[in-house]
């Protein structure tokens, strides 16, 4: 289902006109341009993959497979698990500026831009900035405490579970969610630092005592 709303976003992407989703301030020299708002297309989207982050998340535990070695599977999932996460946060998030600029003008519009100053945007985008990495944040770290896959892990075939007998915390796994990004990072481009094959483990894993298994 991931990979389904991953094509077509693809396919979407050839047809929309160009918008912004969340908000967008930009100054050049004088001249200062805002826009911002959402799209009902991409609140669809969102909707979709909401809805199927949820059932994966809460589906039965199956026992996992054998340790995974490799970490190029890591570094793509990341970035799918990236794309799905602002896929359904940004057009939500959205919503903020486009309310913000009915206010404003007292006239609806899904998407905006304007290049005049108004009161307000400065606060408006730091809401937008906190909500997104909260959401992000917590994306990447439920299905840690659930003992999940997440979407991108689920379409690579392997998942991150805690090594036997450990108990992911909702703090423990937000820390590794944290360093997630340093992880993958430094295990794509230095694959063979602080790496056990036989136990699917690389540094981040040897601190949290996690590792990376094969769905069955």
């Amino acid at each position: 289902m991931f990979v389904v709303v991953l094509l077509a976003l693809v396919f979407w992407g050839f047809f929309a006109g160009p918008m912004t989703l969340g908000v967008s301030t930009e100054w050049s020299g004088n001249s200062y341009r805002c826009a911002g708002g959402t799209h009902p297309v991409a609140l669809g989207f969102a909707l979709y993959i909401l809805v199927f982050y949820a059932v994966l998340v809460f589906s039965p535990v199956e026992r996992p497979g054998q340790p995974l070695p490799g970490v190029v599977r890591r570094f793509i999932a990341y970035w799918l698990d990236f794309i799905l996460a602002m896929t359904a946060i940004t057009p939500i998030i959205g919503l903020l500026p486009a309310l913000a600029e009915l206010r404003r003008t007292g006239a609806f519009a899904w998407n905006f831009a304007r290049a005049s100053h108004a009161p307000g945007d400065a606060f408006l985008n730091a809401v937008v900035l906190v909500l997104s990495l909260v959401a992000l944040l917590f994306y990447y770290t439920f299905p840690l405490v659930r003992i999940r896959p997440s979407p991108g892990t689920c379409i690579m075939g392997y998942q991150i579970v805690p090594m036997e007998g450990v108990r992911l915390t909702p703090g423990t796994a937000l820390g590794r969610t944290l360093l997630g990004i340093t992880a993958v990072m430094g295990a794509y481009l230095a694959p063979f630092v602080v790496r056990d094959k036989k136990n699917g483990q690389i540094w981040l894993d040897k601190i949290f005592r996690t590792r990376a298994m094969r769905l069955t």
